[in-house]
């Protein structure tokens, strides 16, 4: 009897949906970039495409126009949220004014992508969202219980920190807000605008600076009291990133 050995499921590509009508853009340059680059992509030109496509089949990820003939991008991620709180949604647009860019945020959009963008961030922004979506291949999976004993994380409640060396770490609410945007996409570099609407629900009354002194806080705390680094730093002009 003649057996085929089929890839594991954490083996497969991430699905990606790639949700843009500008064909040329569409389909000479992200499809092909993306695919090369590990994803298994899908074009559309339009909510309707994607909705349909999504009757048919699951996808990791979806990289998503503001601008579409149907329904702007906007609705789409907030409908897509609500669908799959899991699903990556990265939204890459012309659409770069600050109030564009918290509007996204705030629809449940993963990342805000302004165009033209340098692929390279691009695909690092897709792969990082990838690694959280996407199980890890059976082999790693063998090692995460282990490996996660020597690393930063949240426990269980997601009210305290656990040091590399199991030392606790009490945080407050706004901290806990703050850790909990930053936990959902390791990897990934958070914008400030987002990490202070889950603060706030009025952001226009909310000094920055309170976020600076929040983090740089609770590092401080975390340093003294389990003597090790939280791996969580600021990428200038964007906002912050937590690497565990």
């Amino acid at each position: 009897m003649n057996t085929v050995n089929e890839p594991e499921a954490a083996d497969r590509l991430p699905t990606l949906a790639v949700v843009e009508d500008n064909q040329e853009l569409r389909e000479d340059v992200l499809i092909p970039t993306l695919a090369r680059s590990g994803f298994e992509v899908i074009g559309m030109t339009s909510a309707l495409d994607l909705y349909r496509a999504m009757t048919v089949r699951a996808f990791d990820l979806v990289l998503l126009d503001v601008g579409l003939p149907d329904e702007d991008g906007f609705s789409i991620a907030a409908h897509l949220r609500g669908l799959s709180p899991s699903i990556g949604i990265v939204m890459l647009t012309g659409y770069d004014t600050r109030p564009d860019r918290m509007r996204g945020l705030l629809a449940g959009a993963d990342a805000y992508l302004f165009k033209p963008v340098e692929m390279d961030v691009l695909v690092t922004t897709l792969k990082n969202l990838a690694r959280r979506i996407v199980p890890a291949a059976g082999a790693a999976q063998a090692t995460d219980a282990a490996q996660a004993r020597a690393k930063w994380r949240l426990d269980e409640r997601g009210w305290c920190l656990l040091s590399p060396h199991g030392v606790e770490i009490e945080m407050n609410l706004a901290e806990r807000q703050v850790m909990a945007v930053l936990a959902a996409t390791p990897g990934v570099p958070v914008q400030r605008e987002a990490l202070i609407a889950r603060l706030v629900k009025n952001d226009q009354d909310f000094d920055p600076h309170r976020l600076d002194m929040l983090v740089y806080r609770l590092r401080k705390k975390c340093h003294s009291a389990a003597k090790d680094d939280l791996p969580l730093r600021a990428v200038r002009g964007i906002g912050y990133v937590l690497n565990w």
